[in-house]
């Protein structure tokens, strides 16, 4: 390395000039000229691709933070600005799944079905494994009056994970389709995933109501009740 500098800085070093100029000193004069110029094209190049580099390296953190940006928004109800932080973490990192996924929530919560099933979609062509994806598709579905299915979705959320959201979604496309002892079979199951959620109660009961077994329904009612006064407001 050292002797490489040598060589430049010799190579570079003015070189004088006599009152008549000699061709050969010119030549020299011209030949340091175009290799100081090459050096400093080559030295815009290296900074520019070590810059490009980092800042593609850093795509999946920017994009990262523009999700968590959005989910922000998403509290207060504020989805457009949700939306437009998915949008650019979207920009940002293409092939980025919850990104995808989060605006597909946003877009349901405003309505919007047809873009947020294009973008559950999406999110589940790049992360097959997001039942959370699964899910929400399954509800789109549900809300659109096609139970049958609604149940595929909620049934490949449940394969990849059993969760309360999935059986008590798949819940509710039963009683939808009037399959009451089915319904009530996954309100159990999701009342065994987790038992402090009231709406699971209230569910079943629902259920039981309508196959005559009202003490059944009673007793869930109770159990809701208790929760719901035991939680914090």
């Amino acid at each position: 390395m050292a002797s490489i500098l040598t060589r430049w800085l010799q190579a570079i070093a003015p070189v004088p000039v006599p009152e008549t100029p000699d061709p050969a000193v010119l030549a020299q004069k011209r030949k340091q000229k175009r290799l100081i110029a090459w050096t400093a094209a080559i030295i815009l190049v290296l900074a520019s691709a070590g810059y490009t580099y980092s800042y593609v390296a850093s795509a999946p953190d920017r994009a990262r933070a523009e999700v968590a940006l959005g989910i922000r928004q998403m509290g207060p109800g504020a989805y457009d600005q949700a939306i437009a932080h998915f949008d650019r973490a979207i920009a940002i990192w293409p092939e980025f799944a919850d990104a995808y996924l989060n605006r597909a929530v946003a877009e349901h919560s405003i309505s919007q079905r047809p873009a947020a099933l294009a973008d559950l979609d999406k999110s589940l062509d790049l992360n097959p494994n997001l039942i959370r994806a699964y899910n929400e598709r399954g509800q789109i579905y549900l809300e659109n009056a096609d139970p049958q299915h609604a149940i595929q979705e909620f049934d490949k959320s449940l394969q990849v994970k059993p969760s309360l959201e999935g059986y008590y979604q798949r819940g509710l496309a039963y009683e939808y389709l009037g399959q009451h002892q089915k319904a009530i079979a996954d309100f159990d199951a999701a009342i065994s995933e987790f038992r402090e959620a009231p709406y699971t109660y209230r569910a079943r009961a629902a259920a039981k109501r309508k196959l005559d077994d009202r003490e059944g329904a009673a007793d869930d009612e109770r159990v809701a009740e208790q929760i719901e006064s035991a939680s914090p407001r």
